[in-house]
C-alpha cells in the first residue's frame, strides 16, 4: 500500500481503534478513569479528522487537474462465497462521501469536547462516550461503504446505538419507552433496506457505487420499482418523515450531546444519504421520484406546522430538522442532487449547533419563558395580516396545535400496525411450541 492508500484507511480505523480499545478498557477498572476515556477518543476522532482532510484536498486536486472524483478503494473483505453470490465487506471513498465523512468527524470532535464537560463525573461517562464511538464507527460505515450491502450493517449500528442512547437516564420510565417507540420505528423501517440490499446483492452481484457521476445504470426489469420503493421506505423511518415522525421530539430524551450528533446532524440525514447513493446509482421510475416529493412536502409542512406549537426547545428544533429533511426530499425527487447534498451538510452544522446550545439558552435570557417568545418589535414588523385575516392564522394554529397533541399521544400507524401483527405471530408461535411439546410428552 502506497502512503496516501494508509492515509484513507485511517480515515475508517482511527475511530475503529479507538473503538476497541474503549472495549478494552471495559473489562478494567481503566473504564473509571475519565482522563484515559477522553484520550482515547480524542485520539480516534483527530486521527480520523485530519486524515479526512488530507483526502478531501487531495480528491479536490484531483478534480481540478483530471475533472472527476477518484473512487478510492479502503478496504475489502471477502467473508465467503456461494454460486453466483458473494458476501463481503468494503469500503470506499469518492466524490459524494468524502464530504458527509469529513462532516461527521467534524461534528464528532466538536460534541466530544462538549460531552466531556457536559458528562464530567456522570455515572454512565464510560457507556456514553463508547456508544458514540460505536455510532460514529456506524455513520462512516453507511457512508463510506461501496455497496448496499455494507451500507446495511452501519445502518443497524445506527439504529441500535441511537436506541440505546435515547435511554440513556433509565431512572426515568419515559426515557425507556421513547427508546421502544423509537427502536420498533427502526427495525420496521430497516425491512426496506434489508430486503432491497438482499435483492440487489442477488440480480446484480459484485457491484459498486461510482461517486458523484450521474446515474446511467438500469435497474434490472424485476427490481425497477420494488427497490427503490423498499429503500424510499427505510429512508422514510431513518430520517423520521410522515408518518414516522411520531419518533423523532421523544428522541430527545437523552443527553443534549447525543441529540444533537444524531437527530441533529449525523443520524437523521442517513435517509437523505441513502435517497443520494440510490439516485446517482440507477436511474429511478418516475412514480418512485414522485412519491418521494409528496413524502418530503407533507413532512415539510407537518414539521412546520408542529415546530411552532412546541413548548420547549429541543422539540421545536426536532421539527424543524423534519421539515428541512423534507424539503432535502423534494431536493432529491427534482433531481437536485448538488443542491440536496450541500443543504444537508449546512443543516447539520446549524442544527447541531442549535441543539449543543438549547440547554444553556435559559442561563442566557433571564426573559425567556419558552421556545416561541418573541421580540415585541419583529411582531409588530410582520406584514403577515396583509396576506391573510388573522381568523386564517388562528386556525392554522389550531390544526397545528391539535397535531401536536395527537403526535405527543399517539404513536405511528404503520409501527403500531406491524407491532401488532409481530406480537399476533409471537403469541401463535407460543402456541404452536406448546402444543408440539404437549405432543411430544403424550408420546
Amino acid at each position: 500500500m502506497s502512503f496516501f492508500e494508509w492515509v484513507c484507511a485511517l480515515v475508517f480505523f482511527g475511530p475503529f481503534a479507538s473503538l476497541i480499545m474503549l472495549s478494552a478498557c471495559g473489562f478494567t477498572s481503566f473504564r473509571a478513569n475519565e482522563k484515559i476515556v477522553k484520550r482515547i477518543v480524542a485520539a480516534g476522532q483527530t486521527v480520523g479528522f485530519v486524515t479526512s482532510l488530507i483526502v478531501a484536498a487531495v480528491m479536490i486536486r484531483r478534480y481540478v487537474t483530471e475533472g472527476t472524483f477518484p473512487v478510492i478503494k479502503v478496504f475489502h473483505y471477502h467473508f465467503f462465497s456461494f454460486s453466483h453470490h458473494v458476501v463481503e465487506f468494503s469500503l470506499q471513498l469518492d466524490g459524494l462521501n468524502i464530504w458527509f465523512v469529513l462532516m461527521a468527524m467534524a461534528l464528532s470532535n466538536i460534541v466530544g469536547v462538549f460531552s466531556q464537560h457536559y458528562l464530567h463525573r456522570d455515572v454512565g461517562f464510560f457507556r456514553f462516550f463508547y456508544l458514540i464511538v460505536l455510532f460514529l464507527v456506524g455513520i462512516l460505515v453507511v457512508f463510506m461503504a461501496s455497496a448496499f450491502q455494507t451500507l446495511f450493517i452501519g445502518w443497524e449500528l445506527v439504529g441500535i446505538t441511537s436506541a440505546l442512547l435515547i435511554s440513556f437516564f433509565t431512572v426515568r420510565r419515559e426515557t425507556i419507552d421513547n427508546a421502544l417507540h423509537a427502536f420498533w420505528a427502526y427495525r420496521v423501517s430497516d425491512i426496506g433496506i434489508l430486503c432491497g440490499a438482499l435483492l440487489l446483492a442477488a440480480y446484480v452481484p459484485g457491484e459498486v457505487f461510482s461517486g458523484f457521476a450521474q446515474a446511467d445504470k438500469r435497474l434490472p426489469v424485476e427490481l425497477v420499482y420494488v427497490v427503490p420503493f423498499l429503500f424510499l421506505f427505510s429512508a422514510m423511518g431513518k430520517s423520521a418523515q410522515f408518518p414516522y415522525s411520531s419518533w423523532l421530539p421523544r428522541a430527545m430524551e437523552g443527553p443534549t450531546s447525543s441529540s444533537a450528533i444524531f437527530y441533529g446532524g449525523l443520524s437523521i440525514h442517513a435517509g437523505v444519504f441513502l435517497l443520494l447513493r440510490l439516485r446517482l446509482q440507477y436511474e429511478l421510475p418516475e412514480a418512485m421520484l414522485v412519491a418521494t416529493g409528496i413524502i418530503g412536502a407533507v413532512s415539510c409542512c407537518y414539521g412546520v406546522l408542529l415546530s411552532q406549537v412546541q413548548s420547549d426547545v429541543k422539540s421545536a428544533l426536532a421539527y424543524a430538522s423534519l421539515s428541512q429533511v423534507g424539503i432535502m426530499f423534494v431536493e432529491i425527487s427534482v433531481g437536485w442532487v448538488h443542491i440536496a447534498a450541500i443543504h444537508c451538510l449546512g443543516h447539520a452544522f446549524l442544527r447541531t449547533y442549535q441543539i449543543l446550545k438549547c440547554s444553556s439558552i435559559i442561563h442566557q435570557y433571564i426573559a425567556f419563558e419558552d421556545a416561541h417568545q418573541h421580540d415585541a418589535v419583529r411582531v409588530r414588523a410582520r406584514i403577515s395580516h396583509v396576506v391573510a385575516s388573522p381568523k386564517f392564522f388562528a386556525s392554522v394554529f389550531s390544526t397545528a396545535f391539535d397535531l401536536a397533541l395527537r403526535a405527543a399521544a399517539g404513536r405511528s400507524h404503520v409501527v403500531a400496525a406491524l407491532e401488532t401483527v409481530s406480537l399476533g405471530l409471537q403469541r401463535m408461535e407460543e402456541r404452536w411450541l406448546v402444543r408440539l411439546s404437549h405432543n411430544k410428552e403424550l408420546r
